[in-house]
């Protein structure tokens, strides 16, 4: 055949299998079939005698597989843009099926030290102190990955560690191919909303016609999982591997119950700094008056704890804001805290806390305040969150009554060493003292005698008492029931009235307000060395009564013993005028005024002050 064709042209009304001669030109008609053909076709000249003008305009003289190569090169450009693939896509645990702690949103724990976790993944062990997500139901969901494509080809799978947990072939689901939808549930392995990518609603495919591409949702649902450092991801084999990236949790090789949040017994200060008001002691807010107990908490962590990062890392328990009283201890961390005699550590060991409470010591100073605390819960609560539950607003109740005393002045309180004036009163200055009442009688002889309730000393029986900033009728056991412990003032030689006296000294006070706030039984104003002033009010020893208003001209007297000016005074608060006539603290030969107030048994003032009028 060889030597027949050599150096001719030969036309053939048949198929030719195969030419090997060079140098051969073939002139074929009818149809020819070849396995192969290597050589260069030429186009032609097209039957209407020429190209029509288009995208591209091919030459009659040029090769069929260039012709075909530019073709595809412009079709290239008009095709749209393909979907997304699931190359590198993160991965995503759906959050809202891991374990959760009450006002504890979020669900990365940190991973304690002292065991070894089983590392499942195959890559890197997980590291104590780092955080990871947490669950402990040996399922894991992930969210939906939405509108990844090819959606009509390939083997789609999903992956825990490296174990499958479900398969599926996508096959075409639209247009005249369509073989049927890929949804569906496959093991734990779901694909979900596959569409036309005409129909996408974000990505590359946003508006391109419809029919070039399809994609779909895909998630994994409670895939089985082993205790452990865990990952999940997705593959999908067309005509190469895309793998997803992979999100990673930390399966609990077993849950704890909740923490359990308890307390030892109170301890007092064992040296106190006290101060003293009408002779009852009272707490001040130096450290040394610390009020200490034990904090136990049950159950501190498992495999994993709270927090391992941010302003939360590492504390066990929280205090909430101080209250009226005390100052708040500090949020303890797992390093204040033992167990036995091991302490606690950063990041803290597994099952801290678990069989023998963890341990550690609250303190609370008193405030800077004048208050006697009554409240069962005096102490700042606490707060205690686990990866496996959480107990919360916990107190460590105390049944004693606590008096404090701060060391600033205050005069909206009733301060029996500093009794406010304000605005422009006479001459002089300084504020109002107590002094001693003298008497058990409701006009004595006027005295003023310097007070000594500022001390650990005894009061006189007749005596009201300024506690926790309060003047008060007081019967009170103060020995016991009470921090710190105070004279028992209870029994019948103080069951009848009590006085409350105090001084200013002032020139050219010719009338002045008396403010208070509170019950009381009666008031009574001197001025001790001005004689006419006594002189003239010789039945009550000098006191002018501030219960019965002032006369209408002149001085109070005998006749007219009322010093009220404006509405008398009944025993209530308010704010009430005292006026001495024609009278003035310049003639006593001291400038001194004298307020003497009665107190029935029941009756309380909580704040008392002189004012200008």
């Amino acid at each position: 055949m060889a030597n027949f064709l050599s150096g001719r042209r030969t036309k053939l009304d048949l198929g030719i299998t195969s030419v090997t001669e060079a140098n051969v030109t073939l002139d074929v008609t009818g149809i020819v079939t070849a396995n192969q053909f290597n050589g260069n076709q030429v186009i032609g000249t097209p039957t209407i005698g020429n190209f029509r003008a288009g995208a591209y305009t091919p030459v009659n003289t040029e090769f069929t597989k260039d012709s075909i190569d530019e073709l595809n090169y412009i079709l290239g450009k008009l095709v749209p843009p393909t979907p997304n693939n699931v190359v590198g896509v993160s991965v995503s645990l759906d959050t809202t099926t891991l374990p959760a702690v009450s006002n504890a949103a979020t669900t990365v724990r940190g991973l304690c030290a002292g065991f070894t976790p089983v590392n499942n993944t195959g890559d890197a062990a997980p590291t104590a102190g780092s955080e990871y997500y947490m669950n402990h139901d040996n399922t894991i969901t992930t969210v939906y990955k939405t509108e990844y494509g090819p959606g009509d080809t390939g083997v789609f799978k999903a992956y825990v560690n490296n174990v499958g947990v479900g398969t599926t072939t996508l096959n075409v689901s639209f247009g005249l191919y369509d073989v049927g939808s890929n949804n569906g549930t496959y093991d734990s392995l779901v694909i979900a909303n596959e569409k036309d990518a005409a129909d996408a609603t974000s990505g590359p495919t946003v508006g391109i016609a419809s029919l070039f591409y399809e994609v779909f949702d895909f998630r994994v649902l409670n895939a089985p999982a082993p205790v452990g450092y865990n990952k999940v991801y997705f593959t999908h084999q067309t005509s190469s591997l895309a793998t997803t990236g992979a999100a990673y949790w930390y399966e609990d090789s077993g849950p704890i119950g909740a923490p359990v949040v308890s307390f030892g017994s109170v301890e007092l200060p064992d040296s106190p700094t006290l101060s003293y008001s009408s002779g009852i002691p009272h707490y001040t807010q130096a450290n040394a008056n610390a009020f200490r107990y034990t904090l136990n908490v049950e159950n501190a962590t498992g495999d994993m704890y709270y927090r391992a990062t941010g302003s939360s890392a590492n504390k066990l328990l929280w205090a909430e804001g101080q209250t009226t009283w005390f100052n708040d201890d500090s949020t303890k961390l797992f390093n204040n805290f033992k167990v036995g005699g091991t302490q606690g550590t950063h990041p803290p060991q597994r099952n801290f806390g678990v069989g023998t409470a963890a341990t550690c010591m609250a303190s609370h100073t008193p405030r800077d305040i004048h208050s006697t605390c009554s409240s069962s819960n005096p102490f700042n609560g606490w707060d205690c969150w686990t990866p496996y539950g959480q107990h919360q607003n916990q107190h460590r109740s105390f049944s004693d009554s606590i008096n404090i005393m701060g060391t600033t002045a205050r005069t909206n309180e009733v301060d029996e060493d500093n009794i406010a004036i304000s605005g422009t009163l006479g001459s002089g200055s300084g504020n109002a003292t107590r002094v001693k009442a003298g008497s058990n009688v409701t006009n004595p002889s006027p005295t003023y005698v310097s007070w000594t309730g500022g001390s650990a000393g005894t009061v006189d029986t007749f005596e009201a008492i300024v506690r926790g900033a309060d003047l008060r009728h007081d019967e009170t056991n103060y020995s016991t029931g009470w921090a710190p412990a105070g004279p028992n003032l209870s029994g019948g030689s103080r069951s009848g009235n009590q006085y409350f006296q105090f001084e200013f000294i002032r020139s050219a006070v010719s009338e002045f307000n008396i403010v208070v706030t509170g019950t009381y039984g009666g008031c009574w104003v001197t001025m001790p060395d001005n004689s006419t002033w006594v002189n003239g009010l010789s039945n009550t020893n000098g006191w002018a009564d501030m219960f019965q208003a002032a006369p209408g001209a002149g001085v109070p007297n005998n006749a007219g013993p009322g010093c009220s000016s404006g509405g008398a005074m009944d025993g209530t608060s308010g704010t009430y005028k005292c006026v001495f006539g024609t009278e003035s603290s310049t003639n006593d030969t001291n400038n001194r005024i004298l307020v003497r107030i009665k107190m029935d048994s029941g009756d309380a003032i909580s704040a008392l002050s002189i004012a200008a009028t």
